[in-house]
């Protein structure tokens, strides 16, 4: 019956017939069944085509996109299996999450329930009573009751029903278990499609009969062919063991003149490897010549490049040694020059020492101008340390007369200026405090007129020898420096391509 159903395109051809059933499976081949089996146009389903926002689906997990949806939705729209679209009556809670499980097993109850519902447009009235008495199940209690009817109309078919064909004399009924396509295949032959199913199976039939005399009738033809053959070998054999013995004086001919042939060649071969390697040694003595003549004056040319590179460096070397002893005779004149400062520097400071005494006079002066009562107020120009209060108490520490003659210029100015401000009150009074002053300015020109030019001619004298020495020395140390840098870098600079073309050669 599988056969039969995998010719008539119903199972496919690569089912495996003791391999469970699916739910899928067995509503696709359920529907084709009907299709390609039913005499009777009015017993088929056909599958169903789904139109948007036209067509309510009967399961939740069977979408349009899914490849059996035409088969299983066809068998729900026909009520052949139970659906959301025949559950109407459900509380919308329970038939609104309806599941078809299509990847699940099929079992006995589900397989006789969508077989029985498509045969039969009504189904008997059943109830437990009736239904042990026909078919003496020890579990009917674990049948669904709806499946009762079904049940009765199979069992009513007697030998010719699916329980009988698929599953044998048993007791148990075993609802929940599952098929194997093969029970499937049975129960899609039973019913209107047994006639079908039977052509399928006389036709199967005839044609293994036909096989069956075709293979007897080549199995004739080919014993007589081994005959005949059996006794062609042998006038074969004889023919052949005379053509082996004409072979074998043919070969034995054919091999002498072979070894013939082969030690005439050996012998060219040896010829011709000595004339090879005779040649090859002319080559190479003369390629050896030439790479020595080469190297020769390879040789030679290297040699005259080193004496010359020994000249040159030589006299590097030399320059390099005037250029040191340059460095040492200046070095010696710096020496010399930084001494000259040092003893300038001295001098330079004793003048200071007398200036300090000079200031000092001016210091007694000052007292003695306080004991007569006049005190002056010295602008704080004239102070050392930067203070708010400065007067004469601090003017004669450490200035030069210079100083102190600008800083009684000042004075003067400032006194000036102030007379101007405030001539209409005290222009008297102030004009004789600038008499007093300039008279007192005086008396100091006239007592360090002569220290004054003297220590200003010794400092101008020692900044401008100073300078000038500073300015030779920082010429000459950068001149040297300069030169010693350019030139030692030239020197490095020659000597490392000198080594560099060396170490190429």
């Amino acid at each position: 019956m599988f056969a039969a159903l995998q010719a008539l395109k119903v199972i496919e051809s690569d089912a495996r017939p003791y391999d469970l059933c699916t739910r899928r499976e067995f509503a696709r081949w359920l529907v084709s069944a009907s299709n390609v089996l039913s005499r009777n146009s009015a017993s088929k389903v056909y599958p169903a085509m789904y139109i948007e926002n036209v067509t309510e689906l009967a399961f939740d997990d069977i979408a349009p996109e899914d490849p059996d949806f035409p088969f299983i939705q066809g068998l729900a729209e026909a009520g052949i299996i139970s659906s959301k679209l025949s559950n109407h009556n459900m509380p919308s809670a329970e038939s609104g999450h309806l599941k078809f499980s299509p990847e699940s097993p099929l079992s006995r109850q589900d397989l006789l329930s969508w077989k029985m519902a498509l045969e039969f447009r009504q189904l008997p009235e059943a109830d437990s009573k009736k239904l042990y008495q026909l078919s003496g199940f020890l579990d009917i209690d674990k049948i669904n009751p709806e499946a009762w009817p079904a049940l009765i109309a199979d069992l009513s078919a007697g030998e010719n029903g699916i329980t009988s064909v698929a599953f044998g004399r048993t007791r148990l009924f075993q609802p929940s278990k599952a098929v194997t396509k093969a029970q499937t295949a049975a129960s899609l032959a039973t019913g209107e499609a047994c006639e079908a199913v039977s052509e399928e199976l006389a036709r199967i039939q005839a044609e293994a009969m036909a096989e069956n005399v075709v293979s007897a009738h080549n199995a004739l033809v080919a014993q007589v062919e081994k005959e005949i053959n059996a006794t062609f070998e042998k006038e074969l054999l004889r023919e052949t063991e005379t053509v082996d013995a004409v072979v074998k004086l043919a070969e034995e001919a054919k091999r002498e003149l072979t070894r013939l042939r082969v030690e005439k060649e050996e012998e060219t071969l040896a010829l011709e490897k000595e004339r090879t390697s005779i040649e090859t040694e002319m080559e190479s003595l003369a390629r050896l010549r030439n790479e020595l003549e080469e190297q020769l004056q390879g040789l030679v040319s290297n040699k005259a490049e080193m004496s010359f590179e020994k000249e040159r460096f030589g006299r590097l070397q030399k320059q390099v040694e005037k250029e040191n002893e340059e460095i040492l005779r200046l070095q010696s004149e710096l020496e010399v020059e930084r001494n000259a400062l040092s003893i300038a520097r001295d001098w330079a400071e004793d003048e200071a020492r007398r200036a300090t005494e000079q200031a000092k006079v001016l210091e007694e002066a000052r007292g003695r101008w306080e004991k007569y009562g006049l005190k002056v107020i010295v602008d704080r120009d004239l102070h050392e340390q930067t203070t708010t209060e400065s007067t004469w108490l601090n003017a004669g520490k450490q200035y030069s007369v210079e100083g102190t003659m600008n800083r009684g210029e000042n004075v003067v100015a400032k006194l000036k200026k102030m007379a101007q401000d405030v001539r209409e009150r005290s222009r008297d009074v102030i004009y004789s405090i600038v008499e007093k002053i300039r008279l007192l300015i005086s008396a100091l020109e006239k007592q360090v007129r002569g220290v004054s030019n003297k220590a200003k001619q010794v400092e101008m004298k020692t900044k401008s020898r100073a300078e000038e020495l500073r300015k030779q020395a920082s010429l000459k140390i950068c001149e040297i420096r300069d030169v010693s840098m350019m030139r030692t870098k030239e020197v490095v600079e020659e000597f490392k391509d000198r080594v560099w073309k060396l170490k190429s050669k």
